[in-house]
């Protein structure tokens, strides 16, 4: 018979065994409840870095103007490239805009604008900060102008000279035509030149041209590049001279003048006169003029069939406001042709950002 005092004992080991499985459990049950935490916690991270950098595109492309105009070489047509950072509850997106394609005659502008999108705050403790970016392309369009003619005269137009041309033909080749001149049924269009055009003449009530006059003049709706005195004071001339020459000048500034004037010298852009204007000589003007009172025209052609005006005069525009304008005035063989090209140049500062339907892509690859 054994002796009890020489039997082995197995509780001790059993229950240091329970206990490792027990632990090796309860560390297994934390190590899943922490993974799963983690699995979450990233999940939350790469949906919030979604809406920052979803939240910066679209804020991008409403509020580029002010998010970028304090920075260097920002103009108003986009460039090579911009980038912003914005800041924004729980992170911040950087914002970059990328031009594929120059804006060129009527041809938009192409651009791509990517967003990164990193939150900030609110990560697991030991996990990366959630990123991601999404893109979409779009387009640089010109502000839309209704061009009824070569020269819209509101208050009529009187031609003396026994040459020239008022054009409603597209001189870029890109448009249909349009009518030569336009004019009210009274006081009409008297003149020698025959007008060229689809129609050659027509009438129109000051109502039927679609310019927020009032909103220019009064309210400031286009913002001008160069405010210029009547006097003429201030006036760019060397630059203007030398960018109307240049086919390949990209140089058109808006320039307003509050009252009557004299146009020093040829130039580009949007001319926007509240007064009367006077074309003296050889000088010409490539883009869009707009005039409140009537036009007072004299001179030639500097001997090209590419000088003169080209793109679109609007005289009479004060007829909007009612009040009486004089018939405008053209002597000489200047020629005043229709070139969508010029005006789609003159309206480009004015344009926005229009993104391009189903672009929008939120897998962009970063290196």
């Amino acid at each position: 018979m054994l002796n009890n005092t020489q039997r082995r004992g197995f509780a001790i080991p059993v229950a240091i065994l329970v206990i490792l499985v027990l632990t090796i459990m309860v560390a297994g049950g934390f190590s899943l409840v922490s993974a799963e935490r983690r699995s979450v916690a990233d999940q939350k991270s790469q949906i919030s870095a979604f809406r920052i950098a979803e939240q910066g595109l679209e804020i991008f492309l409403v509020r580029r103007d002010s998010l970028m105009k304090d920075k260097p070489g920002y103009t108003k047509v986009p460039g090579a490239a911009d980038s912003v950072r914005i800041s924004m509850t729980g992170g911040y997106a950087d914002v970059t805009l990328t031009r594929l394609r120059a804006p060129r005659g009527n041809q938009a502008g192409l651009y791509v604008v990517r967003s990164k999108g990193v939150e900030t705050v609110g990560a697991y403790a030991g996990t990366p900060q959630g990123v991601r970016t999404v893109a979409q392309y779009a387009l640089w369009e010109p502000a839309p102008m209704q061009v009824l003619a070569g020269w819209t005269a509101m208050s009529g137009l009187q031609q003396n000279g026994g040459a020239g041309t008022l054009g409603g033909i597209d001189m870029c080749g890109q448009n249909a035509a349009v009518a030569g001149v336009v004019v009210p049924m009274w006081p009409g269009y008297d003149g020698k030149v025959i007008a060229v055009g689809n129609p050659p003449i027509d009438s129109v009530a000051p109502d039927s041209v679609e310019i927020d006059w009032d909103g220019i003049v009064n309210h400031n709706a286009i913002e001008a590049t160069l405010i210029i005195p009547p006097s003429g004071a201030g006036w760019p001339q060397a630059a203007m001279t030398a960018a109307y020459a240049d086919t390949a000048s990209l140089y058109y500034p808006i320039v307003r003048v509050n009252g009557d004037f004299v146009l020093p010298s040829s130039g580009k852009g949007m001319l926007i006169v509240t007064g009367s204007l006077t074309i003296n000589g050889a000088n010409g003007w490539k883009g869009v003029i707009l005039v409140g009172q009537n036009i007072i025209a004299h001179g030639q052609n500097n001997g090209s069939s590419s000088e003169g005006i080209q793109g679109a005069v609007i005289s009479g525009l004060n007829e909007k406001l009612g009040m009486f304008v004089d018939p405008s005035l053209s002597d000489g063989t200047k020629q005043y042709n229709y070139n969508s090209c010029e005006v789609s140049r003159a309206t480009t500062t004015m344009g926005a950002l229009v993104t391009l339907r189903n672009t929008w892509v939120d897998n962009w690859v970063e290196y």
